[in-house]
């Protein structure tokens, strides 16, 4: 019985890792034959590699960041082993356009960081079509405000506490990030964060003509047809004159022009109006290649976060 049940939790797990990495394959124009699993077999080989090299880091798991009961609403928090001294906090946003993906799997990314002196925290986030804008963000800020809450708790600096995330993650973490309304609520400002990291979105105008036409319908089945709603969850419609922003690190694969156009013009609008930002364009890197940069230190997308984290260290 036992051994049945180990099967089927192997099963969902795979389950779970393909939808999402389905949605990755359909982004960078990939086949799905054999692709899939070999990409799940690599990545749980990656996971032994880093739990082996990541001795002392321990986790708490299935946090409840709201009280409502939700299934969605709890997130994984991964703990360096030395905390002598308060941590910089990474609040990080799974992707998955929106309808799919998992805190499950940032495993690989939490020991990293974790491993480098940050306090990790991946949140759930209710998904489409069953949920729509704004529930996405709405999750993603009460998270984010958990964690200013909880930092401490868990040796947490809460005026280090950085928001990043990989694919539509990114978009949500930019968004969190520009739409000062998405954290009022908590009496928190967008200020308060010590940086925002969005890891190669597809898009931060969700009006775009430009966007390309799988991302079209992404959008059209998490946010709807409506203009003004497009509008109002495009980060960058939400940079204006006279606002503060957070520093921001944005990066995009040079693999697909549209989506790193729109990165550097992000920057651009941001750095414009008087804010801090750097658009990083990499190189030969697949959009699942970006995410996977991120937990490695030898990766242009890993070290220049551990840079921006750390910007004192000693490069």
């Amino acid at each position: 019985m036992q051994t049945t049940m180990t099967r089927t939790l192997i099963l969902i797990s795979l389950a779970t890792v393909l939808s999402a990495a389905s949605v990755a394959c359909a982004q960078e124009g990939t086949g799905r034959s054999g692709g899939l699993l070999k990409m799940w077999l690599k990545k749980k080989q990656d996971e032994k590699k880093l739990v082996a090299q990541t001795p002392g880091v321990t986790t708490k798991l299935d946090v409840a960041y709201l009280s409502d009961g939700e299934a969605a609403h709890k997130l994984d928090v991964y703990l360096p082993a030395k905390k002598d001294k308060p941590l910089p906090v990474l609040v990080h946003l799974h992707g998955g356009g929106w309808r799919a993906g998992d805190k499950e799997r940032m495993k690989d990314t939490g020991l990293f960081y974790a491993s480098q002196g940050v306090l990790f925290i991946t949140p759930n986030y209710r998904l489409s079509p069953k949920f729509q804008h704004p529930a996405h963000v709405e999750d993603c800020a009460a998270a984010l405000a958990w964690a200013f809450q909880h930092a401490a708790e868990f040796s947490g600096d809460k005026t280090k506490i950085f928001l990043s995330g990989h694919s539509a993650g990114a978009h949500l973490a930019a968004l969190v990030g520009t739409d000062a309304t998405c954290l009022q609520k908590y009496g928190l400002k967008i200020s308060d964060l010590a940086g925002v990291i969005p890891v190669d979105t597809a898009s931060f105008d969700l009006t775009s003509a430009d966007n390309e036409n799988l991302v079209k319908n992404m959008v059209k089945a998490a946010f709807g047809e409506d203009p003004q709603v497009l509008k109002a969850a495009s980060p960058l419609l939400q940079v204006f004159e006279k606002k503060s922003y957070p520093s921001f690190l944005i990066f995009n694969t040079t693999n697909r022009a549209a989506a790193s156009a729109g990165g550097r013009k992000f920057a651009d609008k941001l750095k414009g109006v008087g804010g801090n930002a750097r658009f990083v364009p990499v190189a030969n890197h697949t959009h699942g290649e970006m995410a996977a940069g991120m937990h490695d230190a030898a990766d242009p997308v890993g070290s220049a976060i551990l840079q921006f984290i750390f910007p004192d260290a000693k490069q």
